[in-house]
């Protein structure tokens, strides 16, 4: 019976890194002990199915937006389905000077799945547009503007918690490394982690929980607009982006 044990949902941020392949870049919530030894699921595993889909098709140096792609699939691996929004960074180091990204909702219950989908893929949605946004203002940092309109909203976010960016180390010019993916968006990165942590806390709770206590989600960016540094779910995801700690 054990292998058949439900395993708690969970939020999963990667990318496709030319260095690594499909690579995990966060997780929310930050520790998930209970897939350690999980005979029904293998963090690598799910990776390579859901980073090596072909979702935008991007042959060579091309700096237009590439348009986002959110999508449901079931039975990823065996009962973890999961609604995903698939994104890309710029990234001049990068080949063709992307970072394909994406952000999962991970869940083994599937009626569940359908019941949240239009409230979580709006809220992944934002997610993306937010770390997009960053990206644009980390682009224009090296003097590249990529013509690429920002969102307003997004913007004012932006600005308002730009004090939570902690300074990135120095990387010399004969140093042709990439740089870690959340350095790509810095100033989202805090906003989007205490948003999604806000909502996760909601996303998660049980099947029957949902039905008999339905919680309402902002749709708008009021999402993304308290970040408390000091909390320790936050501080602890925070942890993750320079090392997995599952």
């Amino acid at each position: 019976m054990a292998g058949h044990q439900t395993i708690k949902d969970f939020i999963l941020i990667s990318e496709f890194c030319e260095v690594e392949g499909p690579r995990c870049v966060m997780t929310i919530p930050a520790i998930l002990p209970h897939l350690n030894n999980n005979e029904h699921f293998n963090l690598d595993e799910f990776l390579l199915y859901i980073m090596t889909t072909d979702y935008q098709n991007f042959p060579g140096e091309k700096w237009e937006e590439v348009s986002d792609v959110p999508c449901i699939r079931t039975n990823i691996i065996q009962n973890f389905h999961a609604i995903l929004h698939y994104f890309t960074l710029k990234d001049p180091q990068a080949r063709g000077g992307v970072r394909p990204s994406c952000i999962a909702y991970v869940t083994q219950n599937q009626t569940k799945l359908y019941r949240m989908k239009s409230e979580v893929l709006n809220s992944l949605n934002m997610s993306a547009q937010i770390f997009k946004n960053a990206n644009i203002n980390w682009m224009r940092s090296l003097g590249q503007d990529i013509g690429v309109q920002e969102n307003e909203s997004v913007a004012n976010l932006l600005d308002k918690w730009k004090d939570l960016i902690q300074p990135a180390a120095e990387i010399g010019d004969q140093e042709k490394k990439l740089k870690p993916w959340h350095m790509l968006c810095p100033t989202g990165v805090s906003i989007v982690i205490s948003g999604l942590l806000f909502v996760y806390k909601i996303w998660s709770r049980t099947l029957e929980d949902q039905i008999l206590d339905p919680k309402v989600i902002s749709s708008t960016y009021d999402l993304f607009t308290n970040v408390n540094p000091d909390d320790v779910d936050f501080k602890t995801v925070m942890s993750q982006l320079n090392g997995i700690i599952l």
